[in-house]
């Protein structure tokens, strides 16, 4: 059936005369363009072999094929592997700190009944602050009010716990503390047992922890020499996310400064690290934990750290993360 004369040139792709040589539809005002027609070569899409072509304004598929990149998709795929390695530490500390927990409580009920008081008391303070780590890197109920109030206490008034080196400090004392009140005050082949292995197990996480800490803390420090003399000048460059004198720089533009002023570049986990040893303010601290799915509690605001705190760090000493 013949065409209306408007619908055969009326920009649908249909030509006046005969089908079309190239294969596809015709190069009508409202057709498919050449380069994305079906080409003449064993029915493969388009000229470059298995790419679609591309249509007006550049968008859909990428000319050397595939989809194209997203933005930060490679960005994001770090961050996950360092948010990953940030779990296994947790864990880590999380077990560690159990350990004290366990041992404190089977030597406290011991010594308890068998009347000992200033034994009994000496287990309790392990107790507790095996209790007060495990809170720090607990995975379970990280959501949990109480938890996170928990948090921000502890970083207020006990710092000196949730950094790396403190935590190994204090894994060392309380390893070595519980290990000696068990095996000098417990009998029997069993509790010698458990003396070694719930003693042994924290001590070496804390010497480990003690290591890693005093290293990644040299690499800051070094960093911060470097930052001393141009601090002032340099950080309105590099503050475009929160401006201002109550404003701050973000974990990616702390990055982008240390790399130009002396070529230091830290890792997800480590500036995590670092912006909770150097942000002063407990309540900001807690506001920007991760949770659970990889985020931020505080899903509007990114992690940083305030511009004075900032300046005060360059200006001070070395700081151990």
């Amino acid at each position: 059936m013949a065409m209306p004369n408007n619908a055969q040139n009326s920009g649908y792709g249909y030509q006046d005369q005969g089908p079309p040589m190239s294969g596809g539809y015709g190069g009508g005002a409202g057709g498919y363009s050449p380069q994305g027609s079906y080409g003449p070569q064993g029915g493969n899409y388009g000229p470059q072999g298995g790419n679609y072509g591309p249509p007006p304004g550049g968008a859909g598929y990428n000319p050397g094929g595939g989809y194209p990149a997203a933005a930060g998709y490679g960005d994001a795929n770090y961050a996950m592997k360092a948010m990953s390695s940030s779990n296994h530490m947790n864990d880590i500390f999380f077990a560690a700190a159990c350990c004290i927990i366990l041992g404190a409580t089977i030597g406290g009920t011991c010594l308890f009944f068998s009347w000992e008081p200033v034994d009994w008391i000496q287990m309790t303070y392990l107790m507790v602050f095996g209790g007060i780590l495990a809170v720090l890197d607990t995975p379970f109920l990280k959501t949990m009010k109480i938890v996170t109030e928990a948090k921000m206490y502890i970083g207020k008034y006990i710092q000196f716990v949730t950094r790396v080196t403190g935590k190994g400090v204090t894994l060392v004392f309380l390893g070595s503390a519980l290990f000696m009140n068990m095996w000098d005050n417990l009998e029997g082949g069993f509790m010698m047992f458990l003396a070694v292995v719930l003693c042994v197990f924290p001590t070496i996480v804390g010497f480990c922890s003690i290591v890693i800490g005093v290293l990644k803390s040299s690499k800051l420090d070094k960093a911060r020499r470097q930052l001393q003399m141009v601090i002032d000048q340099r950080y309105d460059h590099f503050a475009q996310t929160y401006r201002g004198p109550q404003g701050g720089l973000t974990m990616t533009e702390f990055n982008m400064l240390t790399m130009e002023n002396g070529g230091f570049k830290f890792e997800t986990l480590d500036l995590k690290l670092i912006f909770n040893a150097l942000v002063s303010n407990p309540m900001w601290r807690a506001q920007n934990q991760p949770n659970q799915s990889g985020g931020y509690n505080n899903v509007n605001e990114e992690m940083k750290i305030p511009k004075q705190d900032l300046l005060d760090w360059c200006k001070g000493g070395m700081v151990f993360l």
